[in-house]
């Protein structure tokens, strides 16, 4: 089967996030298997249905109803390869998801909302960190949302991510998106999942998807399009688009840096 490495978030090599894309589909063992040994943050699975795409993703330990970066870097795949251009859809566990390709791939999450405050105390202590106004977020993927002051701040969390996974697993969330406004963007992020096998995520579609809702929810930043930054502590460095048109779209740029077959 066909596999290809794509980072995104970027166009630049081995910065932005990294996905493994397979251009096939199997049973969940298999894919579960599949997905630890190439042993990226995610791997999405893609299946041609018609004029649609069913993709399913998985961190090396789970699956998860959606992925942003996976799916941007599945489109771009699809792109080079001549199989789609402008609107697309995707069918996930999350819903179907529409996806326009472009310069840049996009998607829209599914329709966000506030699913609730979080307990801040066990959330700093599990962080490490002094974070406030948390709250979780779903836009097809439950998020955790919380604050530093200072970019300094969110350079030096040092979770506990045994801890942090109890939390997350308790209070049914992926994991915790914590961000800043101290930033040469609109934000500045690092998102911990530790509970779905990822302890950090380079840079992640569907947790600034909700942070962009959750910025204008709260009335903290209001805009229409925003730019967040991510990946600095692993030296991964990218941005994330988010538009709120008719919905909320995350964006960006990708490359791929691997391609190959893998054989069972």
């Amino acid at each position: 089967m066909e596999v290809y490495k794509v980072d995104v978030f970027t166009r630049t090599p081995f910065k932005g996030n990294p996905a493994a894309v397979v251009l096939d589909e199997f049973d969940e063992e298999t894919m579960l298997a599949i997905a630890s040994e190439l042993n990226m943050s995610e791997t999405v699975f893609v299946r041609k249905d018609g004029d649609n795409f069913h993709l399913r993703f998985f961190t090396p330990t789970a699956e998860i109803p959606l992925c942003g970066h996976a799916t941007i870097a599945a489109f771009y795949i699809l792109k080079l390869r001549g199989a789609v251009s402008g609107y697309c859809k995707a069918i996930t566990k999350a819903g179907e998801i529409s996806v326009r390709v472009g310069e840049k791939v996009w998607l829209r999450t599914c329709a966000p909302r506030i699913t609730g405050e979080l307990d801040e105390d066990v959330l700093r202590k599990s962080l490490g960190v002094h974070v406030r106004d948390a709250m979780a977020v779903t836009v097809g993927l439950n998020v955790g949302i919380a604050e530093v002051s200072s970019f300094e701040e969110l350079m030096n969390i040092s979770p506990d991510l045994h801890m942090l996974a109890d939390y997350c697993r308790d209070r049914q969330i992926a994991g915790v998106h914590v961000f800043t406004l101290d930033s040469k963007y609109d934000a500045a992020a690092r998102f911990f999942c530790p509970a779905i096998g990822v302890p950090e995520d380079p840079v992640t579609g569907t947790a600034n998807a909700a942070l962009a809702y959750y910025l204008r929810q709260t009335g903290k930043l209001l805009k229409d399009e925003y730019a967040f930054e991510q990946g600095h502590a692993l030296r991964r460095e990218g941005v994330a688009h988010v538009r709120l048109e008719n919905g909320i779209w995350v964006g960006g740029d990708a490359i791929y840096v691997l391609e190959g077959n893998l054989k069972l």
